[in-house]
């Protein structure tokens, strides 16, 4: 059977680089990441789809199919945080602490993926420090900006940020399972 380790760390690279393309048009206002995190969405897609077929065929195991579609959803999450994007984002401190969180997440699965011989060795309290610095950030947001009238409009895009930092969390518990 071959190395079925290919196909996850390329699904990892997108989940980072998703991760990094919703940062920086938050962080930066960056007018081109919505456009380039869709086409990595659909590249997902793809690459999952040929995962899928590979399981099938007995090429992959379900086990891996079921990390694949975790990674999967860990690009989907960025792309639809991406979609509630609006034009111009004010720079709010902890809306741009909480999409640097989500991208210095998305940088473990790929950790995860490439240390499995060595876990001891592998960041664990950072991991977990990240996340609830992002859960922090996301109170501060959720209390001090969308909680009052005129950051109503926040609240889809603080949702779902939040739900692709869930994501991200739940996928590193999945490859933390794996060995």
């Amino acid at each position: 059977m071959p190395d079925t380790k290919n196909p996850l760390l390329s699904l990892s690279e997108l989940c980072r680089l998703t991760a990094v393309h919703l940062k920086d048009a938050i962080c930066n206002e960056c007018h081109t990441c919505a456009a380039d995190i869709s086409d990595l969405n659909r590249v997902m897609l793809s690459e999952l789809a040929d995962i899928e077929r590979h399981t099938a065929e007995g090429i992959c195991t379900p086990h891996t199919l079921h990390l694949a579609h975790a990674l999967g959803e860990c690009v989907s999450r960025a792309f639809s945080a991406a979609l509630l994007l609006p034009s111009s984002i004010p720079p709010l401190p902890p809306l741009v602490e909480e999409a640097t969180c989500n991208a210095q997440l998305a940088v473990f699965p790929e950790q995860l993926l490439t240390t499995l011989s060595e876990l001891d060795r592998f960041p664990f309290y950072s991991l977990h420090l990240c996340a609830n610095k992002a859960r922090g950030a996301h109170a501060m947001l959720l209390n001090n900006y969308i909680a009052t009238d005129g950051g109503k409009w926040l609240l889809p895009l603080s949702y779902a940020l939040e739900a692709h930092r869930n994501v991200l969390e739940r996928t590193c518990g999945l490859l933390m399972e794996r060995t």
